[in-house]
C-alpha cells in the first residue's frame, strides 16, 4: 500500500502549515508533495517558502508563486467583485515586498508538473489543471471534460489545488479506464466554510487497503484492470486562528481578508 500526503494553498500561513505538516506526521505519511500556492494573503510568505525548501518537500509551481516569482506584477487570480480585486492588488504588494530576489527565483523555477507512477497508475500533480496553471477545476466540471483532460495528459490520476475546496471524483476515461480526480483543499486559506487547515492522503492499494484507510470516501474505486483501488481521506487540523489574522493587521493587510480567514 503507497499513502501519499496532498496538500497545497498555504498562501503565506505559516501557523496553518506548521500545523498540516505535523499532523501528517502524525498520521504516519512519510511522502508528501506541495501543489503550490505557496505565497499571496497570508502574513509570511517568506516563512513558508523557507519551511517548504527546508524539508526538501516536492514542490510544483502556483500560479501566485509564478506571479511574484517572476515579479509579473498581478497573480493570475481570478477575481469576481471590486473588493476582490481591491484586496487582492494589496495582497500581492505585500507578498512581492516580501519575498526577496532569492527566494523569488526559487519560486519561479518550481516545475509545473510532477509525476509519478505506482504499478500501471500514472499520476499527474499540478496547481490548476493539466493544461493551465490558472484553471479552476472546480467539484461541478463535467466528467466529460475532466476525462478528456486526463486523457490529453496522459494520466489515470490528476491531483490538483488552486480551487481550495477539497475533493475526489471518479469517472471513466478514454477506454473505459478508470480516471481519478484529487483536489488537495487548502492549508492557509480554505474555501469550504471550515477554517482549519486542510491536507488530504491520497491511499493505493488493494480493495481492502484502502477501504480500511480512506473508509468514508464513496469516490474510492479501481484505478487500474489489476483490481488496484484507490481512495482519499480528507483531514482537517486545528491552528491559531487569532495569532495568524494579527499577524496580517500588523502588516497591513485589508480587514477583508483578514476576516474571510475566520469564515473560510
Amino acid at each position: 500500500m503507497r499513502r501519499i500526503a496532498l496538500f497545497s494553498d498555504i498562501h503565506g500561513n505559516l501557523a496553518a502549515l506548521d500545523a498540516a505538516l505535523a499532523d501528517i506526521a502524525a498520521a504516519g505519511v512519510e511522502e508528501r508533495y506541495c501543489l503550490g500556492d505557496l505565497v499571496g494573503y497570508g502574513p509570511d510568505p517568506a516563512g513558508v517558502v523557507d519551511r517548504v525548501r527546508s524539508l526538501g518537500i516536492p514542490t510544483v509551481l502556483g500560479n501566485y508563486d509564478d506571479g511574484v516569482g517572476a515579479r509579473r506584477g498581478e497573480c493570475g487570480c481570478f477575481y469576481a467583485t471590486a473588493q476582490a480585486r481591491s484586496d487582492g492588488a494589496a495582497s500581492y504588494a505585500f507578498t512581492d515586498r516580501a519575498i526577496d530576489d532569492e527566494r523569488a527565483a526559487w519560486l519561479a523555477a518550481l516545475p509545473r508538473q510532477l509525476r509519478l507512477e505506482e504499478g500501471d497508475v500514472r499520476i499527474l500533480l499540478t496547481h490548476g489543471s493539466p493544461r493551465r496553471l490558472n484553471e479552476y477545476l472546480l467539484p461541478d466540471r463535467t466528467d466529460e471534460l475532466l476525462a478528456r483532460l486526463a486523457d490529453e495528459a496522459d494520466a489515470d490520476v490528476v491531483c490538483v489545488g488552486h480551487v481550495h475546496v477539497a475533493y475526489h471524483r471518479a469517472l471513466t476515461g478514454g477506454d473505459d479506464r478508470p480516471v481519478h480526480y484529487v483536489s488537495s483543499g487548502s492549508v492557509g486559506k480554505p474555501k469550504d466554510g471550515d477554517p482549519r487547515a486542510c491536507w488530504v492522503e491520497v491511499v493505493i492499494g488493494s480493495p481492502d487497503e484502502v477501504e480500511d484507510s480512506a473508509p468514508d470516501d464513496p469516490a474510492a474505486g479501481p484505478a487500474d484492470a489489476t483490481g488496484t483501488s484507490l481512495g482519499v481521506r480528507v483531514h482537517r487540523v486545528a491552528y491559531d486562528i487569532d495569532e495568524v489574522a494579527d499577524a496580517m493587521q500588523a502588516v497591513g493587510l485589508p480587514r477583508t481578508l483578514i476576516d474571510a480567514l475566520r469564515r473560510a
